[in-house]
């Protein structure tokens, strides 16, 4: 079920499955911190995680966004992980002036199904208003190799895979079967072509798949978070690595667990930097 609002770039529609020239007028601006928020604390019964979220659905079209949240959550709780249900829910959070949740959610919609084109446009949005703009810490070649990966999910690249060996075997049996020397050879060096995409195709399902269960990345949540040379509080400005804000994306690379300083993540971020974080101030993507 696709939730009632597509956030584009630079805008943000309400929609109840209507066409887009029916769309009401277009909100830009976040909404007002200081704004009453509706409670979220309405009985809510047991439903299946359908019910949930077309419950949620009506909520958010009702402008109860703190409700929609709650909804939304109780749909993944109940039916597991979904890439429109994180969309939508990342909807519910930015409609709250909640970026860093936005982000996650967004962000796992794209890691579930990264041909959700519209969790791509509002996770471009929302990175365009969070204060610390990201930064591409890869080479051209790991852009373009993210890039392929990120075009289809991995079943699809898999099925792609299984194609292009079937045209390989066509390859195959054309040099082995046939008599024409000018077919001869182009079922070979056809096929060493082919065969070599297949080979990109599987590595490329591969990875595909290993991004949906990796959870190495994550996203800063608080206003501002204060990261340290060492996993514990900075204790003079020598301590002091640099400040990131909300909605920042960090890759976590170690973990240590200090008594009385709770867990921290060393991460990585922009070219090379790396610093401690709490992990209360972050959430894995």
């Amino acid at each position: 079920m696709i939730l009632s609002a597509v956030l584009t770039v630079g805008t943000l529609y309400g929609q109840d499955s209507v066409a887009v020239s029916d769309l009401p007028e277009v909100m830009t601006e976040l909404p007002d911190s200081d704004a009453e928020v509706t409670p979220a604390d309405e009985t809510v019964t047991d439903l299946s995680a359908e019910e949930y979220a077309l419950q949620a659905d009506t909520a958010y079209s009702a402008d109860n966004f703190a409700l929609a949240e709650t909804l939304y959550l109780k749909a993944l709780e109940t039916g597991g992980s979904s890439t429109t249900l994180f969309y939508n829910l990342g909807n519910a959070y930015y409609r709250q002036g909640n970026l860093g949740k936005a982000i996650v959610n967004y962000e796992r919609a794209l890691k579930l199904d990264p041909t959700n084109a519209d969790a791509r446009a509002n996770l471009e949005f929302v990175n365009s208003r969070i204060t610390d703009k990201q930064i591409d810490s890869g080479s051209y070649m790991q852009s373009i190799w993210d890039g392929a990966v990120g075009m289809f999910r991995a079943d699809t690249w898999a099925v792609i895979s299984l194609i292009l060996f079937a045209v390989f075997l066509g390859a195959l049996a054309t040099y082995i079967f046939s008599s024409a020397v000018a077919l001869k050879k182009t079922g070979f060096f056809g096929g060493i072509i082919v065969f070599i995409v297949t080979v990109i195709a599987v590595i490329v399902s591969f990875d595909a798949a290993n991004r949906v269960n990796t959870d190495r990345y994550a996203i800063i949540l608080p206003p501002s978070s204060q990261l340290s040379t060492s996993p514990r509080e900075a204790r003079s400005q020598a301590e002091q690595a640099f400040l990131l804000h909300e909605g920042t994306k960090v890759e976590i690379i170690d973990s240590i667990s200090n008594p009385g300083e709770g867990m921290w993540y060393e991460v990585l971020v922009g070219h090379g930097e790396r610093a401690w974080v709490k992990a209360s101030e972050v959430e894995k993507i």
